[in-house]
């Protein structure tokens, strides 16, 4: 059941990397950076609630990071939090959820 679970995490995980930086690397090319990323992300009230949406469970993940690996001995718990913050937190939490599943198993 695991390994199947993993599977499914690592889709999720390799699906957001890719499409998410589909568009990411679309506004680098059109000359966007951090600023505009957030001011674009700003626009009107929908897109504006769900930047603060996914922020806040941005917040929430890294302490849940944070807890779970303390929880279960993972050494470097703080890296997916970077990944999170440079990669996206769609690709680093499937990837953390992975890693504690083998942590478990040990």
């Amino acid at each position: 059941m695991r390994v199947k679970q993993n599977y499914i995490y690592f889709l999720i995980s390799i699906s957001a990397l890719i499409l998410c930086w589909c568009y990411n690397l679309e506004h680098i090319n059109q000359g966007g950076d951090l600023e505009s990323f957030i001011t674009d992300n700003l626009i009107n009230p929908a897109s504006a609630s769900i930047f603060y949406d996914i922020s806040f469970l941005f917040l929430s993940i890294c302490l849940w990071f944070y807890f779970e690996g303390k929880k279960h001995n993972i050494q470097y718990w703080w890296v997916y939090i970077v990944i999170g913050l440079v990669v996206g937190i769609s690709f680093s939490f499937p990837l953390f959820l992975i890693h504690k599943s083998y942590k478990q198993k040990n």
